[in-house]
């Protein structure tokens, strides 16, 4: 079983690329060639992945199988992919949970992402021992590295990253008024940084108007129904949007009739979903400030410094916890298969020795007893050079071990050789000439 990753973030592919691919996890995960993957899928506003374990060929078929499904063509999308395999596989889930591969370093939202996605994965059965494995150790460095090190200090993240941005257009926010699109955990995130931040006046949308009351309560707001967008477009200073919408909420005209309604104030608006809320058109209207998940990348806060130095440390621990899981999945592979090998060397060693007494019908219980544990002395030694043998080959390759644990001689458990040249069945030899 091997394990892979295809996949595409904020570093190899445009927000106008992976929009295409937002909410591929909530897609029936194809079987490639009748063969069960185990798949994870994980999906975020920077990056959309899948995790395979089992063959190479059937997860890339079942990879290029979701894709069309959305009428995506893999050919003409390749150059914005990257596929990790095995060690390079664990390293990157490793990275991608400990923070060093997201767009705003160590931050700490990922591990959640990933936790629920896992889980996600586990309830619709895609998950077993293999993948299993990976995700609970992912789960475990990217602890590790956030009680080890100091990466995701500062509270430095694409919410509060996005309220900075509002702050240098506006100033001080006590006397502005925000409107939020959405109810999940990014839109409660950026609600609880405008709050920290002076603003009181903040109004919540979503289409389950019942989870904007909810987020509404939390802050001090006022929830309302999506009709009545328009209207808060034009009243509010600042909009952040991050709702699951498969298609923008906000068009151009819309924006354009707020503005004019506004009489010179500017908008200033945020789009951290993906897709995209906002028709990118907005940019053309003067007065305003629209900015999505990749113009974030170019407001990097000061603090990121500390945390660059951290990353060096949480690199190392990754490093580590990286060989380590290679190490175990290793003995794990070949663990079949040494099960198999010891038990083949048992039924020759018992083959050889019911042949060998055959031969010598005059022997001694003491001697047969003898043998017997001269018999199991020879194998042990040998097996154990065996089983590290077989361990290096299944390093290299883990795909032909149980051709390579067929393909061992056994010939050196055939113990009659050893037995007639034995010390002890040569004194019994001696001991029976004597006696006649």
């Amino acid at each position: 079983m091997s394990l892979i990753v295809f996949g595409l973030n904020h570093k190899s592919a445009p927000i106008a690329i992976r929009e295409k691919l937002a909410h591929l996890n909530e897609m029936t995960i194809p079987d490639a060639d009748g063969y069960t993957l185990e798949v994870v899928p994980l999906c975020t506003c920077n990056r959309v992945e899948l995790y395979y374990s089992g063959p190479e060929r059937d997860a890339r078929a079942s990879f290029i199988e979701l894709l069309a499904r959305k009428n995506l063509k893999y050919d003409n999308l390749k150059e914005y992919f990257y596929e990790f395999k095995e060690k390079d596989c664990v390293k990157h889930i490793f990275s991608v949970a400990s923070g060093l591969d997201s767009m705003i370093l160590g931050e700490n939202q990922i591990l959640h992402q990933i936790k629920n996605s896992y889980k996600e994965a586990v309830s619709k059965n895609l998950v077993n021992k293999q993948l299993h494995s990976l995700f609970q150790k992912t789960l475990e460095v990217g602890k590790k590295v956030r009680s080890q090190t100091e990466i995701s200090e500062n509270h430095v993240s694409i919410a509060s990253t996005a309220v900075d941005l509002a702050k240098n257009l506006f100033g001080p926010l006590n006397s502005s008024k925000a409107l939020i699109l959405g109810a999940g955990e990014m839109a409660s995130l950026v609600a609880l940084h405008l709050h920290q931040n002076g603003v009181e006046k903040m109004f919540f949308i979503n289409r389950t108007e019942s989870k904007a009351k909810d987020l509404a309560k939390n802050f001090g707001g006022i929830a309302f129904s999506y009709d009545y967008l328009n209207e808060f477009l034009a009243d509010c200073d600042i909009i952040i949007s991050s709702t699951s919408s498969a298609e923008a909420i906000i068009s151009k005209e819309m924006m354009q009739k707020a503005i004019n309604q506004r009489k010179d104030r500017p908008i200033f608006a945020i789009d951290i979903a993906v897709p995209r809320d906002i028709e990118p058109e907005c940019r053309e209207i003067e007065n305003v400030f629209l900015y999505d998940v990749d113009d974030l990348k170019n407001v990097v806060n000061e603090s990121l410094s500390h945390r660059r130095s951290e990353a060096k440390k949480a690199e190392v621990i990754v490093y580590n916890e990286v060989n380590e899981f290679m190490d175990i999945m290793r003995e794990q592979l070949v663990v079949p298969h040494i099960k198999k090998l010891k038990e083949r060397a048992k039924q020759q060693c018992s083959s050889e020795l019911g042949k060998f007494f055959s031969e010598h019908p005059d022997m001694t219980p003491e001697l047969k007893e003898a043998c017997e544990e001269y018999s199991r002395q020879i194998a042990a030694k040998w097996l154990h050079e065996q089983i590290t043998s077989l361990k290096e080959q299944g390093a290299i390759r883990s795909d032909n071990l149980e051709e390579i644990s067929l393909n061992l001689d056994l010939n050196p458990v055939k113990v009659s050789k050893y037995l007639k040249h034995s010390p002890m069945f040569f004194a019994a030899k001696q001991q029976r000439r004597g006696t006649a």
